[in-house]
């Protein structure tokens, strides 16, 4: 009986410890002496997580979306149940996973693309998050947002939680 062969998407342990810092919400400065890299390190790990995941040159927030999707990383713990979002904010939510450019994101949820960044920054807000990719984390921990890959894109279940440190 022979082995099945690894899933070349999967990601490097290094890239995972990197990867889970950035669903915390960890700037590469952060994360770089958390990991003792280079922010360099930290950059080329996520840009090779991005390849990986078939996101280049995605947003933060989208890439954490997609590590949280395939379970590359798992979320990050949370204080309690989720803020009461209004409709605006899930969609705020959504969107900023699937789109990197702002006026996509406000095409997406109706508004123009110079006020996107002032939803989302009250959005991060209201849920107490360090900034969107955190924001993404958290609402995947909450449940906010709907596990909708198909399973040939998930490619291992999650790691344990201490993959990310301490938050």
């Amino acid at each position: 009986m022979t082995t099945p062969p690894a899933n070349p998407t999967a990601l490097t342990q290094d890239q995972r410890r990197v990867a889970a810092r950035l669903v915390y919400g960890r700037p590469n400065r952060t994360i770089a002496e958390e990991v003792r890299l280079s922010v360099d390190g930290v950059a080329s790990h996520l840009a090779a997580a991005r390849k990986k995941l078939t996101r280049p040159g995605s947003s933060r927030a989208v890439l954490a979306h997609a590590l949280l999707m395939t379970r590359e990383v798992p979320p990050p713990s949370t204080n309690g149940p989720a803020p009461e979002f209004t409709e605006l904010d899930r969609r705020v939510i959504r969107a900023i996973t699937e789109h990197t450019l702002n006026s996509d994101i406000g095409d997406a949820i109706g508004i123009r693309g110079d006020d996107v960044r002032a939803e989302i920054d009250a959005v991060v807000a209201k849920a107490s998050a360090h900034n969107a990719a955190h924001l993404v984390g958290l609402a995947h921990a909450w449940g906010i947002l709907p596990d909708t890959t198909s399973p040939h894109l998930r490619s291992q279940p999650a790691p344990a939680a201490a993959t990310a440190g301490a938050a």
